[in-house]
């Protein structure tokens, strides 16, 4: 979503329009948008992205046409409202500090991802409003980058954020708010197993922007017509894909096929990585077989990452795209930290432990 709605910038900028560009630099408590989420404007009505679920979206562009105008960027602040008819804010509970600046080509030069591991940074003192000082860094991960204009305090909370892999936003004793977001090539889905629900699996995959393996140690599972979205497929045995491949924390592996051979060989070739996720299908009774095998053939399972089996969440799924949903669903839980169960149940337990 970010490079789609920055690829429209450059698009708009080409074109000879100006463009506002609108970040999410702080959250207080809860938001409909991430930290880092944003709008890119221009004239006529004409805006992509969102920094929340529709509440002030308006009152964004509104803005962003008098920036537009004058060149001065501007600090927006949000918060809860209790009547969004007569009020500008967010229907959540929570509170957002909004950025709003004219993008220029280099800063979305900046902003834009690529192939080299980075931290972006973004700098503003939201507590002036009409004079937020905005500026742009961006610090790579040996600590170089900001031609020492950055203080230590902000390249050590950049490294920080790349090693964590998310964005986060730092307030100093000065009033200074820092924005940091990792860039990072996209994380990897390793799918073993190019069966039917291989296939809606890439396409749930390739939305979410993961890059994604298919392969199979059967030629004829692992062809670019069978899955021609995947951005790789690899008919080869899973000891040959790991190391071609490589796995790491950002790399979410899923075994499709239970056939002990194949499974076995899978399991045996992951010893000893670490994964961000690693789940297998199949029933419970299937993951006690295939424990029982691997003990006899020595591998001891602490040597593995969680495996998560049965694969996905319970959603009742019989189809294999019903499947897949269940399994990228199940992934992002993980990837979040997050039970991945229904929210209405999240809530009521909450309201319980309340009253």
């Amino acid at each position: 979503m970010k490079d789609d709605i920055l690829a429209q910038a450059a698009e708009w900028l080409d074109a000879g329009e100006p463009v506002a560009v609108a970040t999410i630099v702080r959250i207080f408590g809860s938001s409909n948008q991430p930290l880092g989420a944003r709008m890119i404007i221009t004239r006529d009505n004409r805006f992509e992205g969102a920094v929340s679920g529709g509440c002030v979206e308006t009152d964004v562009y509104e803005t962003s046409q008098n920036v537009l105008t004058t060149g001065n960027a501007l600090m927006l602040h949000y918060k809860h409202v209790e009547n969004p008819l007569v009020e500008i804010g967010l229907n959540c509970e929570g509170k957002i500090d909004v950025l709003v600046e004219k993008l220029d080509r280099a800063t979305l030069d900046l902003l834009r991802t690529g192939p080299e591991r980075r931290v972006t940074v973004t700098l503003c003192t939201p507590g002036t409003p009409s004079e937020p000082n905005a500026r742009h860094a961006q610090i790579a991960p040996d600590g170089s980058g900001s031609n020492g204009l950055l203080p230590e305090a902000v390249i050590r909370d950049a490294l920080t954020a790349l090693r964590d892999d998310k964005p986060v936003s730092t307030t100093y004793a000065d009033g200074t708010v820092a924005l940091f977001e990792p860039v990072l090539p996209p994380p990897t889905l390793l799918i073993f197993g190019g069966d039917v629900t291989a296939q809606p699996l890439v396409r749930f995959a390739k939305i979410l922007g993961l890059r994604t393996v298919v392969t199979d140690a059967r030629p004829a599972f692992a062809t670019r017509e069978k899955h021609p979205d995947a951005d790789e497929v690899i008919a080869a045995w899973p000891a040959e894909v790991i190391r071609r491949v490589g796995v790491d924390a950002r790399t979410f592996v899923v075994s499709l096929n239970h056939e002990p051979r194949f499974e076995d060989a899978l399991m045996l070739a992951l010893a000893g990585h670490e994964t961000g996720y690693l789940g297998a299908i199949g029933k419970r009774a299937r993951h006690e077989e295939r424990t029982a095998r691997l003990q006899d053939a020595g591998l001891d399972m602490a040597q593995l990452p969680t495996i998560h089996t049965p694969i996905g969440l319970d959603i009742g799924g019989k189809s294999p795209e019903e499947i897949a949903l269940s399994i990228i669903a199940e992934i992002v839980a993980v990837k979040n930290g997050r039970p991945g169960g229904m929210l209405i149940a999240h809530f009521a337990r909450a309201m319980a432990a309340e009253s």
